[in-house]
C-alpha cells in the first residue's frame, strides 16, 4: 500500500542532498539561470523545486532561525506494516502534535498507558520513520517527524 507522508527532513539529511544536487547539476544559480531564461532542460524542474527549498530552509537556519524543512515522500508500506499501524500508535502521534512530551513517561501517563507499551510503539513508529527518539540525559524525548499521513489508493 502507498502511503504520502509530509515529514520533517533532518538538517544533515538536507545537508547531504544539497551536496548531492551540486555533484549532480553543478550550481542552483546556474539552473536558477536556466529556469528564468525558460530554458531548464526537461525533468530538471522537479529537482530545481526541491533544492531552491532546501537551499532557503538552510539559510534561515544560518541566520538563526530554527531548522525546518518538510518533504512530501512516497513510503511503499508492506501489509504487515501497513497493520502495524494501529488506532493506539495513531494516537501517539497525535499527541506528539500538541505540545512536546519532555519523556516517554510522560507522554504514557497522557495517553494513560502503560510505559512499555507507549515505548515499543514509539519504536515501531521510529522504525517507520514516523518519530524520532532524542536522548537528553537518561531521557528518551519522542519528537513527532510526519506532520500528515495520506493513504494512496490504486
Amino acid at each position: 500500500m502507498k502511503w504520502r507522508v509530509l515529514k520533517q527532513v533532518p538538517l544533515a539529511e538536507v545537508q547531504r542532498r544539497l551536496i548531492e544536487y551540486e555533484q549532480k547539476h553543478g550550481s542552483l544559480s546556474l539552473l536558477h539561470d536556466q529556469f528564468t531564461k525558460g530554458r531548464m532542460p526537461p525533468g530538471l524542474f522537479q529537482d530545481y523545486v526541491e533544492w531552491t527549498s532546501m537551499d532557503h530552509s538552510l539559510r534561515a537556519y544560518n541566520e538563526g532561525e530554527d531548522f525546518d524543512y518538510l518533504a512530501e515522500i512516497d513510503m511503499d508500506l508492506t501489509p504487515e506494516q501497513y497493520q502495524r499501524i494501529t488506532p493506539k500508535r495513531l494516537e501517539l502521534l497525535e499527541h506528539l502534535s500538541g505540545d512536546r512530551a519532555g519523556s516517554i513517561n510522560e507522554l504514557a501517563e497522557l495517553v494513560g498507558r502503560d510505559v512499555k507499551n507507549v515505548y515499543n510503539d514509539l519504536r515501531l513508529l521510529e522504525s517507520l520513520g514516523f518519530v524520532q527518539l532524542e536522548r537528553e540525559g537518561r531521557r528518551l524525548v519522542p519528537e513527532r517527524l510526519v506532520y500528515e499521513i495520506t493513504v494512496l489508493l490504486g
